[in-house]
Formats: C-alpha cells, structure tokens, sequence
C-alpha cells in the first residue's frame, strides 16, 4: 500500500506569544508568521502557504533574531521565499557575537524544527550584518547540517565588528583570553568543515562599507574559503556601505541562490522526529477509522479496521492512500501475525509499496540469522538491497517504519534523477539515502 504523513495546512499564528512565567512577547514580523518561545528565547517561524507546503519543509535559518529584526527591510525576500516553498525562521540569541551559549540557542531551534516538527534537517543560512558571527559559529560546528549560506554585509571576523574588547564579555573571557581563542571562536578562522563539506557560499557586500570593512569581512573569508577549495561568490556593491540598497535586500541573484539550495536533493540526514505525529501531519488511521481506500478504484476490499487498528485482509487485495504525493515522510505501525508457515516469505507477508513502484517489505523475520537474510526479508527494498540492520521483532509486537522519500525527477520522459530513500525500522537507520534505480520486485514501471 503507499502511505503518507504529509504537511497539512496550518492556521497562520499572530506574531505573539507568552513566555514560560506568562509575561506576553510582541514581535513585530514582516509577513504573518508564528512566534513562540524556547527555553528563555524569543523564536519564528514563516511558513509558506498551505499550496506550497510539503514534507520536510525546507526552510533559511536566519540571524540576526532581535527585537528590530528581522524589518521591513527583509521582506522582498521573505515573500519570494514563502511563495516558493521556503519557510523562515530565527531565535533571538542576544548579542552572542557566535559565543557558545548563543550556539546552544541555535541548536535548541534546529531540534525544534527538525527534530520535532519534521523540518529539513539542511536549512540555507542567511545572514545580514552581525548574523554572520551567529549563524558562521554554528554552521562551522555542522557542515553537512548546512546546504548553502547567504549573506548582506555579514561579519565574518570579530576583531573587525564589534572587536575583541566589546565582545569578549559574550564569551566569557577577557580581551585576551578571546583573542588566544580566536581558532576556536572566529568564523573566518573556522571555515576548514564547511569547505571540506563544499557548502556553497554568497555574500552581497558594499565596498564603502565602514562599519563592516569589505576587505576583512567577505573578501578575506573569500580568499580563504577558496584557497580550502571551498565554492564561494562574491557580489560587491559598488560606491555602497552598510545601508539599506536594494541591491542589498531586493537583490534576485541572491535569493535565486537561497531558493537553488534550499530543496533537499537526497533524503540524508531524515530521522524520526521525536513526537508521533509531528505538527500539521494528515492521520490516516487511527481512533476515528481509516482513511484508506481499495486499491482498486472499482474495487473492494476486506480490511478490517476497529479500535485504531487496520487488520490486512486474509486475501490478496490491498488498500492505498486516497491522495497521491511525490516527495514525502511517512510513519507507520505495524505487527505480523503468527504463522506456522515453512516458507519464510509466507509468514506475515505485506509491505509498503510507495507510489506503487517501490516496496519496503513488511514479513516476520524475527531470528532470521544476518546470514541468511535475504533482500525480500522484512525491512528490505524488495529484491533490491537488504536491511543495513536487523532489528525485527516478534510477530505480533508493533514494529515501526519511518520512511523519507524523495521522488524520481523526470525531463519529459527522460528521467533525470533517481529516486532516494532512507528507512528507519524501530528506531534504526536500515537504509540511508539509499537511490532507487528501478522499480523493485512486483512494483508497476516508473
């Protein structure tokens, strides 16, 4: 059966929120969007509309988060991100400067998205001024976290803006103490990851620029981003310094850039998240029935479904989703029944079948030694390629599936790319970002 938990359409929020004690937070947005709290923090969330949404949901970790930003000023932008597809999102972190508790902060909401929410877990960095030393500190501590880093007039190194004196406090060292760091702290000194990692690099930067020099911010990082053999543009703003151009915030190239980055191309990095179902998922069973259909349009079936659980028919029929969908993430409970049945492929036999073409087997192989384990045994990509870890249980105990699925892409009927996969099984990662080159086992032609 092909199944699906998809991106549902969610109600736009206020741009207001309370904190933990109940005290009210009012941020002002440039577009409606949801403001909510981590720990002590101040966070956003823009989403695109409903029509636009899908799963996961790419999206650009911007910084700076402060009471001022992000303005009006960001708001060309934002509206081509969300028309797209794109959500944006960002955590006040106080003048951190990329200090390790403002680092702390960023991960909290990277968890948030992507681990409870079911975000992508490769958001494009976009960085404006001092949301440079935020946003190049975390992403120097997780690479192949990043797809791609924006930047307008972004700070690169801490001895040019706000320096070391001013900024130490943050760290919590003195001025000296901080500049014998600097290799641990200063994103310019920090770019060996994201080039061995080949994240793709833009900044927008003015050549009159007195409060964030060009040449010790974009140009160096660029010279010694390179030089590392990482990919890099630098776009210069002739007779402009840190001010508000449009060649700064309506700037095409720019977010033609962030848009080229932000949809996953693979399906890496795709866990479980940690709450079952993740905000704003379509259930399809569960207390109040089954959404499924026979698999067949002129068809029946003789699934049974009572009390939250859809019991496969004793005959061969199937049932399926009554929506299609390209890419996805899905989760799914299932147990085998008892059999006493010789063949092993005959005991509990079933499977998910994803846009009819690609199956994960569904079977009782509990015990089943690794070397016996065959590529049609639970858990496998039918006769493609088996599990990279048994985990299966008991028949008759729930096991779960936790599948991202990134579709086939097509030129017409030339296909241009294959399809992807990861699956997790009980928890484990058995297949990662794993291409599917043709359809498997029974499947219809792609």
């Amino acid at each position: 059966m092909q199944t699906l938990a998809r991106i549902a359409p969610l109600v736009l929020l206020a741009a207001t929120a309370l904190t933990q004690t109940g005290t009210p937070i009012d941020k002002q947005l440039p577009l409606p969007g949801e403001v909510f709290t981590i720990g002590t923090r101040t966070a956003f969330l823009i989403e695109p509309p409903p029509a636009r949404r899908r799963a996961p949901m790419p999206w650009v970790f911007y910084a700076p988060t402060l009471p001022p930003y992000p303005s009006q000023a960001e708001r060309w932008m934002f509206e081509r991100f969300v028309a797209a597809g794109v959500a944006i999102a960002g955590i006040d972190v106080g003048e951190s400067y990329g200090s390790p508790s403002g680092r702390e902060d960023y991960e909290r909401l990277y968890r948030e998205l992507v681990r409870v929410r079911g975000m992508s877990p490769r958001p494009v960095l976009l960085a404006r001024s001092r949301g440079g030393l935020m946003l190049y500190s975390w992403a120097s501590a997780h690479a192949r976290d990043v797809a791609a880093i924006a930047g307008i007039y972004p700070v690169c190194d801490l001895r040019s803006y706000p320096g070391l004196a001013r900024a130490c406090g943050a760290f919590g060292l003195d001025e000296a103490q901080l500049r014998a760091a600097l290799p641990q702290h200063n994103p310019i000194e920090r770019l060996g990851p994201l080039a061995a990692a080949r994240v793709p690099i833009y900044h927008v930067h003015g050549d009159r620029d007195r409060l964030v020099p060009l040449a010790a911010n974009s140009a160096e990082l660029q010279r010694r981003y390179q030089a590392l053999g990482g990919p890099m543009t630098l776009e210069v703003g002739e007779g402009h310094g840190h001010d508000m151009w449009s060649g700064f915030f309506e700037n095409r190239a720019l977010v033609e850039f962030v848009l080229s980055h932000a949809f996953p191309t693979d399906t890496r990095g795709l866990c479980p998240p940690e709450q079952q179902p993740p905000p704003g998922a379509t259930r399809l069973l569960g207390p109040d029935g089954s959404r499924f259909v026979p698999e067949k349009a002129d068809g029946e079936h003789l699934w049974r479904c009572a009390d939250g659980v859809l019991t496969a028919s004793p005959k061969w029929d199937s049932v399926q989703t009554p929506d299609s969908y390209r890419d996805f993430r899905m989760h799914l409970e299932f147990a085998t029944n008892d059999s006493d049945e010789a063949n092993p492929e005959g005991r509990g036999n079933s499977g998910v079948y994803i846009q009819r073409r690609y199956e994960v087997q569904i079977l009782d192989s509990h015990g089943v030694a690794p070397a016996d384990y065959r590529a049609s045994y639970c858990a496998s990509l039918y006769r493609l390629r088996k599990p990279d870890r048994i985990v299966c249980r008991p028949a008759g105990a729930w096991q779960t599936f936790d599948i991202a699925f990134r579709a086939a892409r097509w030129h017409g009927d030339e296909k241009t790319e294959n399809a992807r996969i990861t699956v997790w099984h009980n928890g484990a990662l058995v297949h990662d970002d794993v291409e599917l080159p043709r359809k498997t086992g029974a499947g219809e032609p792609e």
